[in-house]
């Protein structure tokens, strides 16, 4: 993952040099990678900072996860060039109520 972040698109092919495959989205033509759990699709929703600051402000339009992984263990960065690896789950879904109707 460092290694990828670690070059730029314009200048390597990341799918290949780094053996992803692409997969379609259904709302954007950026491919989705297939070996992520989690895949989101963003439409830009504002680029006025790109100039002042390099930023795009994007909107999420679709998320993906893959099913064949129901307890992935997540890679955290924790901003000092060190990473955190998940723990075990807690299920607490029967005392989540405010929004249930949203699952």
């Amino acid at each position: 993952m460092v290694d990828i972040d670690n070059c730029s698109g314009a200048d390597v092919d990341k799918f290949e040099e780094f053996d992803l495959t692409a997969v379609s989205g259904a709302e954007v033509q950026a491919p989705l990678v297939a070996e992520c759990f989690a895949n989101i699709e963003c439409r830009v929703a504002d680029s006025s900072l790109v100039a002042p600051y390099s930023l795009f402000l994007l909107e999420a339009v679709r998320a993906w996860a893959d099913p064949s992984q129901p307890q992935p263990q997540l890679f955290h960065h924790r901003g000092d060039r060190t990473f955190t690896l998940d723990g075990p789950t807690v299920d607490l879904q029967d005392r989540m109520t405010k929004w249930q109707y949203l699952v």
